[in-house]
């Protein structure tokens, strides 16, 4: 699985319309009115097929391409101009590993000025969960004698000024 490239921002625009793929979703409605929906399959194919992602073209990264260029190789070279399919975070959310790949002839590139603005359609073709480190909850307990007690999820530590 090609990661996303490390000097390409990921601030893509969500602003194009994004739906399921019909036959996933089923929908009943009964006679009072009242509609339920449910899935008819686990996993939902979602298509965001117009997105925008606006790179700098005039700032060198430290490799001395622009941003813009190191995009362009990356399409090219590691996703071999958009194949193979590629992990970044899932859109909406932040917890997750999106798998996406780019609908096919979708690529599409404006110059302005210093900033190139790239349009482009994806396909999610899975989720991945990001593992969350544990948290932990560390507090000070004064004892009799004041001395402090580090404890972590109530378990001793240390005792400070002993």
């Amino acid at each position: 699985m090609i990661e996303w490239n490390p000097l390409v921002n990921t601030r893509i625009s969500l602003d194009g319309e994004f739906s399921l793929q019909e036959g996933y979703v089923k929908e009943l409605q009964f006679n009072s009115g009242k509609k339920r929906a449910w899935l008819t399959n686990s996993f939902v194919p979602r298509v965001f097929p117009s997105l925008k992602l606006a790179l700098d073209n005039k700032t060198p990264t430290k490799t001395g391409k622009t941003e813009f260029e190191e995009f362009i190789q990356w399409f090219n070279k590691d996703l071999r101009y958009g194949i193979l399919p590629f992990k970044i975070v899932r859109l909406g959310s932040k917890n997750e590993l999106g798998i996406y790949r780019f609908i096919p002839n979708s690529v599409n590139y404006d110059k302005l000025t210093g900033i190139s603005l790239v349009s482009f359609g994806l396909e999610e073709i899975g989720v991945e969960s990001i593992e969350v480190p544990p948290v932990i909850i560390r507090m000070f307990l004064v004892t009799n004698y004041g001395k402090r007690l580090l404890t972590n999820d109530g378990k001793y530590i240390m005792a400070s000024g002993v």
